[in-house]
């Protein structure tokens, strides 16, 4: 049964014509991942279903009295100070507080939560905890409809684990969810709705799938598109033809034959085959290597809150030209604090610097992950001439490029979505060219395709890169070295499965002994995982399912692309799982 029905929408924000023709449905059970480049509506389009927006034509039909649940992606500053459990609770009417004050702690323990987090007030708790706090908030209110904007921005491995859980769950409602997390969209949806050219392109897949099927439909329009072209062009002569015979004998009928023709060519071309225009988003950076063995060191550093508290040190560890290394960790253990300590150390003269040092031909692309230097009064273009060594005439030409209209070119960037703020900072990579990128979790605001294309690039040879990513499919892709803050230090850790793995202990349990398991089995066994310090039931199930896909994706590619080492580490730990799941279903 139909929740809600869209049939021939169009819209059009101010200038920018973003639907034409829309047409879908959300059907009751449906779980539907909502993707698209960023600017393409995605947003616009939950408000235009929950009725905020009007549409310019078509029909929009809810079912009658149909209750819908937004996951917000913002808390209100005025909740910061109360706790996460009065927070929830203050969404279900007075009246009946008191009865249903037990399905809050019920529905934050499912979400994570232990009895002592969810008393703490909001701001004491990670971005990733907020953002389940805002999902129970909607969850509460029991809707048939769930619309979720971006649910797992900003959020751990921890986090994220239960949202994912939450959302297998048989018993919950149907819901439309905006995702550029590709884990989480395989893992929770089974339909998907691509908005892509002003169209809405709909699978009964999940999102690797729908990736599949929507590139085999390019695939197809492509050479349904060239066929025709050609047609066109072969009629083309051949109307020419008949038209000149026409004249040189004076004959009309081939001078009919030769409109006749022409009319043909005519329906044609306004009858061609769509053909995508993509998402417009290609980064190219500098990939030459710097002539050194470093791009820069750390020996014997400590690295300290802004209020100068020390959150971990660093023995000695090295940057070459061309490493591509993941900063891992938890949310406030200090990957952000390190890279600002970078940045800073970055701005010193070369001889001021001592325990961090810097090549000195080292030039810097940074992306922050807020995008403050954004928060200013000036147009796009003034902002990227401010920002980069570029000309006029090739700021405007890469714009144009890169999906940006001149009529564009002088809105402030204060007003600019995350989305169109990223693309933007790319951009002046592009044109600067840096030879050593800092990224503080450059995937928060870029659509899955840009995200894809943003991969292509920073893997091509000699790329050197430090970044910060919630996104283990990104850090897995991209990716040489790993270096997780772990214990009050920075480590080099040679295996990503062993910090992924340690990511599915309970949400404000103030004890780390899983992941100190983790480290001492990581250095003392051969990288060996110790399974039952890390992992509940659940969790052994959950892994064993993501190893066995792991094994059947590398088993699929090509020979000289399989990674024989890992397939080795992933079936002895699918054996020692196999075992223990045996173990507990014996109980």
């Amino acid at each position: 049964m139909s929740l809600i029905s869209v049939i021939e929408l169009s819209y059009q924000a101010g200038s920018k014509h973003l639907f034409e023709s829309l047409s879908f449905s959300i059907e009751s059970g449906d779980r539907i991942g909502l993707v698209g480049h960023n600017g393409c509506g995605k947003s616009t389009l939950l408000k235009l279903l929950l009725g905020e927006l009007t549409l310019d034509s078509g029909q929009l039909h809810r079912q009658r009295g149909l209750k819908i649940g937004l996951v917000e992606q913002f808390l209100s500053p005025e909740l910061e100070a109360i706790s996460a459990h009065q927070v929830v609770l203050d969404t279900i009417p007075l009246e009946e507080q008191v009865i249903r004050g037990y399905q809050v702690d019920t529905l934050l323990q499912q979400l994570g939560f232990d009895e002592a987090t969810l008393q703490r007030p909001l701001n004491t708790l990670s971005g990733g905890q907020k953002n389940l706090v805002l999902f129970a908030r909607a969850v509460i209110l029991e809707p048939e409809l769930l619309l979720l904007d971006e649910p797992g921005n900003h959020m751990d491995g921890k986090a994220m684990y239960f949202l994912k859980r939450y959302l297998s769950l048989p018993a919950v409602p149907s819901f439309l969810m905006i995702s550029h997390d590709r884990d989480l969209l395989d893992s929770v949806t089974q339909r998907t709705l691509w908005l892509r050219d002003e169209r809405c392109y709909a699978f009964n897949l999940p999102y690797s799938q729908a990736k599949v099927a929507l590139a085999d439909l390019d695939d197809a329009a492509r050479k349904t598109r060239e066929a025709e072209e050609k047609e066109i062009d072969k009629l083309k002569v051949g109307a020419k033809r008949l038209a000149t015979w026409g004249k040189v004998y004076d004959n009309e009928d081939l001078a009919r034959k030769a409109k006749s023709m022409e009319k043909r060519i005519d329906k044609l071309e306004v009858n061609k085959t769509f053909v995508t225009r993509g998402s417009g988003l290609s980064l190219k950076v500098d990939s030459e290597f710097l002539k050194t063995k470093q791009v820069f060191i750390f020996e014997n550093e400590t690295i300290t809150s802004p209020d100068g508290r020390p959150l971990f040190s660093i023995a000695d560890l090295n940057f070459r030209p061309g490493d591509r290394i993941a900063l891992l960790g938890v949310n406030g253990s200090g990957k952000s604090s390190c890279i600002e300590h970078l940045m800073a150390v970055y701005q010193q003269e070369i001889g001021e610097q001592n325990a961090t040092r810097f090549n000195p031909n080292v030039r810097i692309g940074y992306f922050d992950q807020e995008l403050e230097q954004f928060n200013v009064e000036l147009g796009i273009a003034d902002w990227i001439r401010q920002n980069c060594t570029a000309s006029q005439e090739e700021i405007r030409r890469v714009l144009i490029q890169w999906g940006f209209p001149y009529l564009d070119h002088g809105r402030r960037v204060n007003v600019l979505s995350g989305g169109e703020r990223a693309r933007i900072l790319l951009l002046t990579f592009l044109l600067d060219q840096p030879n050593l990128l800092i990224m503080d979790e450059p995937t928060n605001h870029i659509d899955l395709q840009g995200k894809e294309e943003l991969e292509s690039d920073l893997t091509q040879e000699g790329v050197s890169l430090l970044f910060t990513s919630h996104d283990q499919c990104f850090i897995q892709n991209i990716a040489t070295r790993f270096w997780w803050i772990h214990d009050g230090q920075l480590v080099e850790l040679h295996d990503s499965d062993v910090y992924f793995a340690s990511q599915g202990g309970e949400l404000g349990s103030e004890s780390r002994s899983g992941q100190q398991e983790a480290a001492q089995s990581n250095t003392s066994q051969g990288e060996s995982i110790k399974i039952e310090a890390m992992m509940d039931d659940e969790r052994i199930l959950e892994r064993i399912c993501e190893l066995e896909q792991l094994l059947a994706d590398d088993l699929a590619r090509k020979a000289k692309r399989q990674k024989p080492a890992k397939q080795k580490l992933w079936q002895d730990e699918l054996d020692e799982l196999n075992q223990q799941f045996e173990r507990f279903l014996n109980r």
